[in-house]
């Protein structure tokens, strides 16, 4: 039987994130404004309106790449972690073979991964979420530590892929 199961998760906004929604914003309208005084009743006035919609397009692009969410997609015993910005465009951040992780279990902030080579961060950044790790020996990345806030529907549906010591 085939496995299917994708999920959404939308990334929560911090206070890093607010910060930079201000500073983008503030310097592209301060850059249009610029531009705009510099060749307002010039010959060059059209030139400068056109370049005052671009800096400010550009600041709604910055501002709007902001928005982020995770998707996970799970097809017989493959997990994809892809990133998804603005809605706009897709990352494949990586694909592992569920057979080959090694670790999973409930994230934990003090906890040390010695040895990981790579670090994948696809967490829902929610605290009344619980976040989850995989650790997996990857073809191309090393060993990995994956943290995603998966639902316990996509646990049950991952639980079957992996090796019998971890399925408990």
């Amino acid at each position: 039987m085939d496995v299917f199961k994708e999920q959404n998760v939308v990334r929560l906004q911090d206070s890093r994130d607010t910060g930079k929604k201000v500073l983008f914003t503030v310097t592209a309208i301060m850059i249009a404004a610029t531009i705009f005084l510099f060749t307002f009743g010039t010959v060059i006035m059209m030139l400068g309106m056109l370049l005052t919609a671009g800096a400010l397009y550009g600041g709604y692009y910055l501002v709007t790449g902001l928005y982020i969410e995770y998707e996970y997609i799970l097809t017989n015993g493959e997990m994809d972690f892809d990133k998804i910005m603005a809605q706009r465009t897709r990352k494949r951040l990586t694909t592992v073979k569920l057979g080959t992780v090694t670790e999973f279990g409930k994230a934990d902030p003090e906890q040390d991964f010695e040895g990981a080579e790579t670090y994948v961060v696809a967490t829902a950044n929610d605290p009344e979420q619980q976040d989850y790790y995989l650790r997996v020996k990857h073809g191309t990345l090393g060993d990995t530590v994956i943290y995603f806030t998966p639902n316990e529907e996509m646990i049950e549906l991952m639980k079957q892929f992996f090796p019998r010591e971890l399925r408990r």
